[in-house]
This record gives structure tokens, sequence and C-alpha cells, in this order.
């Protein structure tokens, strides 16, 4: 789908991830959704496959282009983008360890990254501030030689199985983005309870779920983004977390379409297919125009990104508009194919369940609105 320009290597590693959703993911995600459970050994799988994509080929990784993550997760989505959004948040990690962390830090955790040894989790948003990650409250308190964390978090996706969790926090008593940092935890530390896994509309394979830090204690080693960088280094990796997940908006669309064509082709009611109604195509037809728009905001992001340009704006329009249209299109879809549409197993109500999930995920339309809205007053 955003595969114009790519080389034959690239092309050759979006294709082994097209493998991957049609003969790993797709057979099996539905039954781990209907048990509301994590497939923890297959995104460990992933993991080991794609989890370095973002990371430099020096340090293990697949040193891959944005436009390439992007068409990776975007075929890993037409299986199941629940399952495609957790890898998203373990390869975010990844890059962020490769691209900012220390040599120490490298050498701890990047291979075991790379491997699926240990999935990784990004924990910003709390139960009481939602979409407002400067007003956390989390607190790191300077301790010996390192810091004492006590807090809690909401909404971490991969919860139930991460080994690594990137944890933002206050770190000082002035506006809250100039004084948060974040901190590496370990499953195994301390003072760290991890919640039951949510029980929400779907989305189960995800492993959403909250975390409790009372008196964490993480050495000095393990301050990642240094206080007052972290509220910067969170929305550099939401900015490329809302492209990659627009591209997975884009996947389960077009997947949603052409499943309604085949099936509106294939139906007959009143003596001719069902597609050459008005009533049906149409719908179809605004959703075709939704997703070519979202797609090309989406590309213009992608762009931005990889020739390190400011993207903030653009992966707000492009999230916005394919989170939207990817909900209101899946929905169209399902309504051409009648009752066929609304059973499980032609998966286009998991897209929907994982349309509206998307609508959540790195800041809700309402916060793109924000960033936009305050884009249009600056002009």
């Amino acid at each position: 789908m955003f595969e114009t320009g790519c080389d034959d290597a690239e092309r050759a590693l979006i294709g082994e991830a097209r493998r991957f959703a049609e003969e790993r993911v797709a057979p099996v995600i539905e039954d781990w959704e209907a048990r509301r459970a994590m497939p923890e050994a297959l995104l460990r799988e992933a993991a080991g496959r794609f989890g370095g994509l973002l990371v430099p080929e020096a340090m293990g990784g697949r040193g891959a282009r944005v436009r390439v993550a992007a068409s990776v997760l975007a075929a890993l989505a037409r299986a199941d983008l629940a399952f495609g959004f957790s890898l998203v948040v373990h390869i975010n990690l990844a890059a962020a360890l490769a691209r900012g962390g220390s040599e120490d830090q490298r050498a701890r955790y990047l291979p075991a990254l790379l491997s699926g040894e240990i999935i990784g989790a990004f924990c910003l948003t709390e139960p009481e501030t939602g979409s407002d990650p400067a007003s956390i409250t989390t607190e790191a308190r300077p301790e010996g030689a390192g810091w004492r964390l006590d807090g809690e978090k909401a909404w971490v996706t991969n919860a139930a199985c991460a080994g690594l969790f990137n944890v933002y926090a206050r770190a000082g008593d002035g506006p809250g983005s100039k004084v948060m940092g974040s901190f590496l935890v370990e499953r195994g530390d301390a003072g760290l309870e991890i919640g039951p896994a949510y029980a929400m509309l779907g989305c189960h394979v995800m492993g959403a779920g909250g975390l409790t830090l009372a008196g964490v204690r993480v050495g000095a080693e393990r301050a990642f983004a240094p206080v007052g960088e972290g509220f910067r280094a969170a929305m550099r990796g939401i900015d490329l977390a809302r492209v990659l997940l627009s591209a997975m908006c884009c996947a389960i669309l077009v997947d949603a379409l052409e499943t309604a064509r085949r099936s509106a082709a294939s139906r007959r009611a009143f003596g001719a297919p069902t597609i050459d109604r008005q009533g049906v195509l149409f719908p179809l037809a605004d959703a075709a125009t939704a997703l070519r728009a979202a797609q090309l905001l989406t590309e213009e992001a992608i762009g931005l990104l990889d020739s390190g340009g400011d993207a903030r704006l653009a992966a707000a329009h492009a999230k916005k508009a394919s989170t939207r249209a990817a909900f209101t299109g899946i929905a169209a879809a399902m309504q051409a194919m009648g009752g066929l549409g609304f059973r499980r197993e032609c998966r286009l109500p998991r897209h929907l369940e994982a349309a509206k999930m998307a609508e959540y995920l790195d800041g809700t339309t309402e916060i793109q609105n924000v960033v936009i809205g305050r884009a249009l007053a600056q002009t």
C-alpha cells in the first residue's frame, strides 16, 4: 500500500511480513480474541522477525525506513490490527533505545528486544490524566544512587507479557512537561504490580492493562529520557506510532472494502447482484474516497518522518482521517454484506473493533483536533 519507491530488498521484507500475517497470524488470531487472551509466543516470534525494523543494522536491526515499517505493519494489520499494534509499541521502544539509550542500556536490553526474549511497553497514560500527559502524577524521586518511582499507569499495551516498561514520571516540582523523564523498569522489580488485562469491546490480544509502582527502586543507569526531555521523547514516539497506526487503519479498510466487494458481487437480490444496487455501492464509494484521502495524508507524514522533518501536524491529520475512515468505512462494508458481515469468520467485526480502539490509541481524535487547531491558530 505504501510500497512505492521501495527497492527489491525492502519489498522482500514486506513480503515476509505478508506471509507471516497470512500463515501465522490470520489462522489463529480469532481464537485468541475469543478467549480474550494474548498470543504471547506468537508476539515474541513476530518481535524476533520485525522488532528491529527501525534499529540500525550495525546494532542488529533491520535498518528500515519508516515507509517500510509502515508497509510491514499494514500487512500484519490485515490479519489483526491489535496484534500489529502490540508490535508497534515494541518496535518503538527498541528504536528509542537504539537512538537515545546509553551504551550500557543498549547492551543490556537491545539484544533481548530484537530476539523477542523481552517485549517492550510504553507507560505514559494514567487513570486520572487520560490524554493530558503533562499532568502525570507518577513521581520519580532521587534516592541514594538511583530513583524511587511511585504512581499508577493505565492503558499499557503489552502489560500482560512485557518484560521492560518505559515509565514516564515527574522528577521535580515544576510544570509537568519541564520535569518529566522516563525510566526503564523491569517486570521483576520489587514494588511493580501489574493488574489483570482489561475486559474491552475487543482487541484483547494487545494485553492492555494497568500497573502500579509502589516504591520501585531503579539505579541511575536505568534513567532513560533525561529529566526535562521526557515529554519531547514521548511525543517523538507518539508521532511515529500515530503514523504507523494510520497505515494500519488504511490496511484494514482496504481489506474490508475488498471483502465487501467480493461478497456483493457474488450475492443476488431482486434478480441482480447486490453490488449493482446504489444503496450498496454508494456507501462503499464514499468509503473508498475517505480511504484515498487517508492514504495520501499518511504518505505525507511518512515522507516527513523519513526525511527528518517535523511530522507532528501531518501525523495528527493522518491519524484523524484514517481512524475515522476505517470506522465508518468498515461499518459500511459490513452493511453491504448483509448478515454475513456481522459474522466473526469474515473478520470485519474484528476490524471494526480495532478501528474503534484506534480512535483512542496514541491520542484520541479530539487530541488530534487540539494539535490541528493550535496550528491553525498560529498561522
